[in-house]
């Protein structure tokens, strides 16, 4: 239930990863329309905080830091002195960050997802936030929208958006070759080793197969798959690449330029596939071994679309989801769905 008078001051607990902070954007959307004069506060781990910064004041909180890093974040709290915290994670860390928030600020009010959306429920026993009704569906955003009308009284907007700026924008266009061109296909190669990365050599057959057909292809990796990236530029002469790419936000404008040319990203289940979704761009999403249905990237498949756009996700293979290792999708169940998407709807 919203407050009976508005808060000053809102701090959101959501620590990590890349696709859950995206996916919890629609709740600092939701709390500036509500309460636009409030100050939002973020608590995340220093490595987002450039994709946030805009949205909110990030009180960032090193994972890697220990008992330095409570104490950093606990003086952090104590001077933003929220009077409204907001666990948008549900597990121990985010549970004890917002309880020792609320402490720094004198005991303010703490709410959370409902318990049967908590990761780690005990921890919601133990510290005893109030708890919001669940959701209407399994999937993180519609966790988040849930809370969101629940502190707010308020549907909210599903906007994901990170509100990028024109200048943020032209320089993610520079990321892409040849604007005004043909519409790109994003490869992005998740991090070796991972269960829900697709192996390397796929991407490099499927890259091989689009560039025959005549598709521009871009190959775009982030720090932690640089290797896999210079593999794949020595093997892909005829794609472009961005090898070992920073930058969350002019990622994100890449990626925004890539949809308003009609393109659309590759990905396993990673934090740029959400991120593309976030700013319109279809995703052709190779799931596996975790259930799209709740972690994929939003808007799901199925669900109304929030804008005009023509936004057309592909999941492979469709509904009912059973989980399988992510090798067994080949490379011409990708290449299909990939030219698919990139074929105008016919006309009814």
């Amino acid at each position: 239930m919203p407050p009976t008078s508005p808060p000053e001051r809102i701090l959101v607990v959501r620590l990590s990863h890349l696709g859950d902070i995206t996916q919890a954007i629609p709740l600092v959307h939701a709390l500036r329309d509500r309460w636009p004069a409030a100050e939002i506060g973020w608590a995340a781990q220093p490595e987002f905080a450039a994709l946030i910064e805009p949205l909110a004041t990030v009180l960032p909180f090193d994972r890697k830091g220990g008992l330095r890093a409570w104490l950093n974040f606990r003086a952090a709290a104590r001077r933003f002195k929220a009077d409204l915290v907001v666990d948008a994670q549900g597990n121990w860390k985010s549970a004890f960050a917002a309880w020792v928030a609320a402490r720094g600020a004198g005991s303010c009010r703490r709410v959370g997802f409902a318990l049967e959306h908590w990761q780690e429920p005990l921890a919601a026993r133990v510290t005893g936030p109030e708890l919001a009704p669940a959701s209407t569906g399994p999937h993180l955003v519609q966790r988040v929208l849930g809370l969101a009308a629940h502190l707010t009284g308020e549907p909210p907007r599903q906007r994901l958006d990170p509100a990028l700026t024109p200048d943020e924008s032209e320089q993610g266009a520079r990321l892409l070759p040849s604007p005004g061109r043909a519409a790109p296909v994003l490869l992005h190669p998740g991090v070796s080793g991972d269960p829900r990365s697709w192996p390397a050599d796929s991407f490099r057959q499927l890259g091989g197969e689009l560039i025959d057909r005549g598709v521009e292809v871009t190959v775009i990796t982030g720090p932690e798959e640089h290797a896999v990236g210079l593999e794949l530029e020595r093997a892909l002469p005829g794609a472009h690449h961005v090898v070992g790419q920073r930058g969350l936000r002019v990622l994100a404008a890449a990626l925004r330029s890539a949809a308003q040319r009609g393109g659309c990203l590759v990905s396993g289940d990673s934090g740029p596939a959400h991120v593309a979704a976030s700013v319109g761009l279809p995703v052709v999403l190779i799931a596996g071994p975790e259930d799209p249905n709740r972690t994929g990237p939003w808007p799901a498949a199925a669900a109304p679309l929030p804008t005009e756009e023509r936004v057309r996700p592909h999941r492979i293979p469709g509904p009912p989801w059973q989980a399988r290792a992510i090798t067994t999708v080949t490379v011409e169940d990708v290449r299909d769905a990939v030219l698919d998407l990139l074929t105008p709807p016919r006309a009814l």
